[in-house]
């Protein structure tokens, strides 16, 4: 069974300035409609979420979803947080900040490279650990942080701010942008999937 995701991660705030944050923004949703104002809705292995608000058909795109439908919790999490893409996550590369170049963990057969990995498996135990997470990159052997690498979105992303929707259609650009604009402008990484 389980459930499908879109998880919105912010890559820059720290953890200091995660939880109020994320009170405008779940404040923001409020007023426009998009959830409820109090965590009501189950999601899965957590506490209870925000229920979806009589807007939510404005901020996603329902075409090819059955009717009728009805979207799931929204879960705020605003703690330091490997966001990962449940079964689907497997990247199979990662690019490096530095000299943009790709890393490749799978070969043009689709076999994994051995050891390619490695370096982030390290890094994200790092980030769990709340200590600095850096990968070498393979290419211009310069380390840089985990969270500036990209290539892995929609299977990973690294952040102390994340917005979880559990089992709505897929969020509109539109809304998505204004969403980063509302995270005072960090970047930003959607991660979905299915756990």
């Amino acid at each position: 069974m389980g459930d499908y995701f879109q998880t919105v991660v912010d890559r820059d705030v720290t953890e200091a300035d995660a939880a109020p944050l994320a009170a405008r923004v779940v404040a923001w949703l409020v007023a426009e409609g998009v959830i409820g104002p109090d965590r009501t809705e189950p999601v899965l292995g957590r506490d209870p979420g925000y229920p979806p608000g009589p807007r939510i058909r404005e901020v996603v795109d329902s075409s090819g979803w059955g009717e009728p439908w009805q979207g799931g919790g929204l879960d705020v999490a605003v703690t330091r947080t490997v966001f990962d893409a449940g079964q689907y996550a497997d990247p199979s590369s990662a690019r490096c900040p530095l000299c943009e170049r790709d890393v490749e963990f799978q070969d043009r057969a689709l076999q994994e490279i051995p050891g390619a990995w490695d370096p982030f498996s390290e890094a994200i135990e790092d980030w769990e650990a709340g200590v600095e997470a850096l990968v070498r990159c393979t290419h211009c052997d310069a380390s840089s942080p985990l969270v500036d690498w990209t290539g892995m979105d929609h299977c990973f992303a690294f952040g102390a701010l994340g917005f979880t929707f559990w089992g709505w259609p897929d969020l509109t650009p539109a809304f998505l942008e204004e969403f980063g604009r509302r995270l005072n402008g960090h970047r930003t990484v959607l991660v979905s999937g299915k756990i």
